[in-house]
């Protein structure tokens, strides 16, 4: 039985799993700069120590899932700083540096490493939509180098348009790992809907859960404490699944 599927059996049984928090935050936290456009790969490159040991600490502080660095390290993101050339290396190095971090620290008990991925730019403008095949092409990648990386399940975070939780669930489930899906959401008035500070072109959250067919879990993240509340409780009525919550509070994470 692989390490995922132990957690797996676990959370069938009705049990709580910890997950980490916020990676690029607490980097940041400790003073080490995020990149204008690359955001938290950039510390991949002037800092990959601090990187291990966020990684390290999560795992001290109870951690049984940390996540990988790599948020923005997909190829588009990647490319808007110049760093396209380096997809392959700084996506490898972040799951060496979260599989040392396992090792260092958590020698005796086990902890699945999460390969992350998140929405494919652009993030910040409601009005553009990606093709889905541009979209499927960077998350085939992304989740392809995360796998023979190493890591134990994809985490497809801040998911915001429905192009992209097909894409990227298809996409890393073809690797045959275990693929999890969060989603953001918006509250307007009473329905919910996807995006961050505002809804993206009315897509609901029924939509979002049809969209993420074949996905193993189903999470709300990045999301106000309010409205993931009321994310997690039409998510129960929507699927089956198992839920994950990593919620913010004034738009700082908590997870």
């Amino acid at each position: 039985m692989t390490t995922y599927e132990t957690f797996e059996s676990r959370i069938r049984d009705g049990e709580t799993i910890i997950m980490d928090g916020g990676t690029a935050s607490e980097i940041r936290r400790r003073g080490v700069p995020l990149g204008e456009l690359s955001w938290s790969a950039e510390p991949l490159i002037t800092s990959p120590e601090t990187v291990r040991s966020v990684h390290e600490d999560y795992i001290r502080a109870g951690a049984e899932i940390i996540i990988t660095n790599t948020f923005s390290t997909g190829r588009a993101t990647l490319e808007q700083a110049g760093l396209g050339d380096r997809t392959v290396e700084l996506n490898r190095l972040a799951v060496k540096l979260a599989q040392e971090a396992r090792d260092n620290v958590a020698a005796d008990r086990p902890v699945v490493i999460a390969g992350s991925m998140s929405t494919f730019h652009p993030q910040g403008d409601p009005t553009v939509i990606p093709s889905f095949e541009a979209a499927l092409a960077d998350y085939q990648e992304q989740s392809s180098i995360l796998a023979e990386a190493g890591v134990d399940l994809i985490v497809a975070e801040m998911l915001i348009r429905t192009v992209d939780i097909r894409a990227s669930v298809e996409a890393a489930v073809a690797t045959g790992l275990p693929t999890w899906a969060g989603l953001s959401v918006k509250s307007d008035g009473d329905e919910l809907f996807l995006g961050l500070r505002t809804k993206r072109r009315n897509e609901r959250l029924a939509e979002a859960v049809e969209a993420a067919e074949g996905a193993s879990a189903l999470f709300i993240m990045h999301t106000l404490i309010d409205d993931t509340a009321q994310g997690l409780r039409e998510l129960g009525r929507l699927s089956s699944l198992p839920i994950v919550t990593c919620p913010h509070w004034l738009y700082h994470s908590l997870c």
